[in-house]
C-alpha cells in the first residue's frame, strides 16, 4: 500500500473532538450486545437525530451536482470520478449521494462538509447507509475521510484493503486492524449490491475509536487504548495520537487497482448516537 500524495486545500473549521467513553473490564460484552469476541465498550443508547449536529438525506437537492452544505472536492487532481445526487437509488426510493470512483488517485472524487456546526468538543459519532456495486480490492481503497488538524492535516480514513473494512492513517499509513491474515480475519468485508449501515464513534482526547456494521461491533475496527496484537498495537504505536478532525467526506479514492460504485443516504452526525 502506498501513501497517498500531500493533500491539496481543504475546509479548515477549528474543533477539538472530545468524548468521554467508559472502558468495560476486559471480557465484559459490548453494549450493542453479548457477542463474547467484541472488545468491551460503553456506548449510551441510540438516539434521534438532534441538535447537536445534522442528518442529511438528499431530498432536499434538485438531483445533479450535490449542493447545501456539500462541495464536490477532488483535492489535488482530477480524473474520471464523479459525484452526483440520484434522484431514484435511496434507500426508500428517494434520493441518494451517487459516487462513480475509478481506479487510480487521480480519478478519485469526494463530497465534503465541515463540522462547524457540531459541538465536537463533546464527542463526535457518525452513521451512514451506503450501497455499493464491486466488493473491496486487495489493494488500499478510501470511501470516508476526514481531516485531523492535529496531525498536520493529514487525514484520518476509512475504506479497505485485503478485501475488508480498515481505518488508516494517512500521516504514517497505519491501518486497523493490522494487515496480517488474523488482523484482517478479524474486520468484515462490506456486502455488496444492498444498503448496510456503518457507525462509528471518535473519542479524540483519548485517541479511541469503535466502529459498528448494521450494529454490531466490528472488533478488528477498535481503538480501546490497550493494544492488541493484531488490531491496534501498531496503531498505537503512536502513543499520542489525540485526533482533531474537522470535516467530513464521503466518496472514493483508489491507490492501485480498485473501481468502485457508492451510493451514500441517510447520514447522521453529532455527539450522541443515533443507531440504525
Amino acid at each position: 500500500m502506498s501513501p497517498a500524495p500531500t493533500p491539496g486545500r481543504r475546509l479548515r473549521v477549528p474543533a477539538a473532538v472530545a468524548l468521554a467513553v467508559t472502558l468495560t473490564a476486559a471480557g465484559v460484552s459490548s453494549a450493542l450486545g453479548a457477542d463474547p469476541g467484541a472488545r468491551a465498550v460503553d456506548v449510551p443508547a441510540a438516539a434521534e437525530c438532534g441538535t447537536d449536529g445534522f442528518c442529511e438525506d438528499f431530498e432536499e437537492m434538485d438531483g445533479g451536482a450535490p449542493g447545501g452544505r456539500w462541495e464536490v472536492e477532488t483535492r489535488d487532481c482530477s480524473g474520471t470520478g464523479t459525484a452526483t445526487v440520484d434522484p431514484e437509488a435511496g434507500r426508500d426510493g428517494g434520493q441518494a449521494l451517487r459516487i462513480d470512483g475509478a481506479d487510480g488517485y487521480c480519478n478519485h472524487v469526494f463530497v465534503a462538509t465541515d463540522l462547524a456546526d457540531v459541538d465536537t468538543g463533546a464527542g463526535l459519532y457518525v452513521r451512514f447507509w451506503v450501497r455499493h456495486t464491486d466488493e473491496l480490492p486487495q489493494q488500499h481503497v478510501t470511501f470516508l475521510a476526514m481531516e485531523d488538524v492535529a496531525d498536520n492535516s493529514r487525514d484520518l480514513r476509512m475504506g479497505g484493503q485485503n478485501a475488508a473494512l480498515q481505518w488508516n492513517r494517512e500521516s504514517d499509513d497505519a491501518t486497523l486492524p493490522e494487515q496480517s491474515p488474523a488482523g484482517v480475519a478479524l474486520s468484515e468485508p462490506l456486502p455488496v449490491d444492498e444498503w448496510v449501515c456503518l457507525e462509528y464513534q471518535l473519542d479524540g482526547s483519548a485517541g479511541l475509536l469503535e466502529t459498528w456494521l448494521n450494529g454490531e461491533q466490528v472488533v478488528g475496527l477498535v481503538v480501546d487504548g490497550e493494544p492488541t496484537h493484531d488490531i491496534d498495537s501498531q496503531w498505537l504505536n503512536r502513543a499520542d495520537w489525540a485526533p482533531d478532525v474537522v470535516d467530513l467526506r464521503l466518496g472514493w479514492e483508489s491507490y492501485g487497482e480498485g473501481a468502485d460504485t457508492l451510493w451514500y443516504d441517510d447520514i447522521a452526525v453529532g455527539t450522541t448516537r443515533t443507531g440504525c
